[in-house]
This record gives structure tokens, sequence and C-alpha cells, in this order.
């Protein structure tokens, strides 16, 4: 295990709350006799904190199915395409396999026609055989042309003291499962879909190549769509023709009022929900679980469905 602030973060977040909101309650002087007794006890605090905490674990595992309708220029076929998208499930921190069967059979339900893992299904607390179990079950999403995979920042062990399993372990564990992990490559679906999965550019030792010459030998009349974990690099998918972004990672903040820093300050180009910029549609998710520790406060958990139509 490694040392994961979320949990004292969430804790320290939620009391903040309430010792604020006390505070401007006994600052108007709206706070005597029995009530005097009552915030002097610390009761108030501590049911506000329970409230919070409450609200924030029942929102993690309650996984809602949010969809987007993309039109695109492209000549492609009539009925269009459906896509799958769901990322961050940080394997192990608030799903069991039960819990991610359940998932999976709902997007089988959706008759998807690619599913796409955004990364970071597992992180360094995931046990390798929660990995297995987390892989072997989401290979078995029905979908008509296959299951891909591009790597979050988490889901290498980059942050942890002593791996629970390799690199090697996993990717070999990914494949078996059925998935095709694109990492700086192309893949061309029914001669009318490319998807360009990206290399994260988080994590220790972080590489990637250069979009331009991934997309040098694709055919521009195709739908170009980037897999990318990291809601980045916007601008330079645009300028190289890309149509559409698909990401992940920000979590849309998981405990308030991160989401709300990230908007302001622009920490990601995108921190959560879909955006035009220019010719590229730019979908971020708020994935399907969440880091560190079984709360989230802001959004909630979902997978999403992209409806791409011409």
């Amino acid at each position: 295990m490694v040392y994961n602030p979320a949990s004292f973060y969430c804790i320290f977040t939620v009391a903040g709350c309430s010792c604020f909101l006390i505070k401007k309650l006994k600052k108007q002087n709206q706070l005597t006799g029995l009530w005097n007794k009552i915030y002097r006890s610390g009761v108030i605090a501590i049911l506000l904190t329970a409230v919070l905490i409450g609200y924030g674990r029942y929102n993690i595992f309650h996984v809602v199915r949010t969809e987007y309708n993309i039109q695109t220029q492209k000549n492609i076929r009539e009925e269009g395409y459906r896509i799958v998208l769901l990322s961050d499930l940080h394997y192990g921190v608030s799903m069991n396999d039960n819990n991610l069967q359940d998932v999976v059979n709902r997007i089988s339900a959706e008759q998807a026609d690619i599913v796409v893992l955004d990364g970071d299904i597992v992180d360094e607390n995931t046990t390798s055989e929660q990995m297995q179990s987390a892989f072997r079950i989401l290979g078995q999403a029905d979908s008509t042309y296959g299951v891909y995979y591009v790597y979050g920042n988490h889901d290498k062990n980059n942050y942890a003291a002593k791996q629970n399993y390799s690199a090697e372990k996993m990717e070999d564990t990914i494949t078996q499962a059925g998935i095709q992990i694109l990492e700086d490559e192309t893949t061309v679906i029914n001669q009318e879909i490319a998807l360009i999965g990206r290399a994260d550019r988080g994590g220790r030792n972080a590489k990637r190549k250069d979009i331009s010459s991934l997309v040098k030998e694709l055919n521009p009349e195709q739908e170009w769509i980037v897999l990318d974990y990291q809601p980045s690099e916007y601008k330079k998918a645009e300028n190289t023709g890309c149509d559409m972004i698909l990401s992940g990672h920000t979590h849309a903040g998981q405990i308030w009022p991160v989401g709300l820093f990230a908007s302001l300050f622009h920490f990601d180009e995108l921190n959560y929900g879909e955006q035009k910029q220019g010719n590229l549609d730019a979908i971020v998710t708020s994935g399907i679980a969440g880091w560190g520790y079984p709360i989230r406060t802001e959004k909630h958990s979902e997978y999403v469905v992209v409806n791409l139509i011409s």
C-alpha cells in the first residue's frame, strides 16, 4: 500500500464545511438556549459530516448512464456508431466482482459497436488478483467491434513503493481477456472509424509520440477518434484533423471543491462533460468509481454512451 491523502482530505473537507456552517450561524447570533447547547456539544457538526459522507458513499456506488449525441461531417454508415466509454475504475476502491459484472451487463445491453476503457482501470492499491478479475470481467462486454484500452497514469503501478504486479503481467492479462491495447497506436474499424490510442503523458518516465506521427497514414475521410486518458493537447488534435477526443482522469473533482478549483484554474483542458473546440468534439467522463476512498461528493459515477451520427 502507498500513502493516500484522499481519505484524510475527504474527512477534513466535510468536517470543515460543517464547522463553517456552524460558525456562520453563531456569528449571526442565531444560536441561543437549547440550540447553543446543541452547538457546543458538536452534535450538529457530527450529523452534517455523517450526511455528507453518507451522500458521498451513495454517489460513488450509484453508477448512472450519461449519453451524448455527436454529429459528424464524415461519410459514415446511415445507422451511425454507438461507443460506450468508461474510465477511472480504480478497481478495489468501491467495486467488487459482482458490482463490476452488473455494470458490464448494463454495457452489454447497450448493443455498442465499440467499448473504450479510457485509463486507470486499476491502480497501485489493486492486488494482482483484483487486476486479473477486473480485466476478465470487462473483456466480457458485448460489442460489435471489440473492447479497446488506453493506460492511465495509475495503471502501471507508477506510484507504488512495491508493485503488486508487473507491467508485463498486466499487458498479458489484458490481451488474454480479448481487450486490444492502444498505446501510441491506431486501429481502423469498418473502414470508417480510426481509433488513435495515446500513451499517457503522466507517470514515471512518461514518453509518447507526437500525434501527427500517429495519423499520417490514416485516411482523412474516416472519423478520427483520439483516446487520451488526460484531457490535453486539444489544439494539437484539432490541427492534425482529429474529429473527437475521449478522456477521463479528472473524476470531475470527486470531492468538492476540487472540481470547482479545476474549472477555475484550468488544471485540465476540460474538467467534465462535452464541448466543441473548432472541429473537435471533446468528451470527459467523471469515471465509473473514484480514487483513494469510496466517497464522491462532486458529480456522479458514470459510464458514457456516445452516439456518433451522420
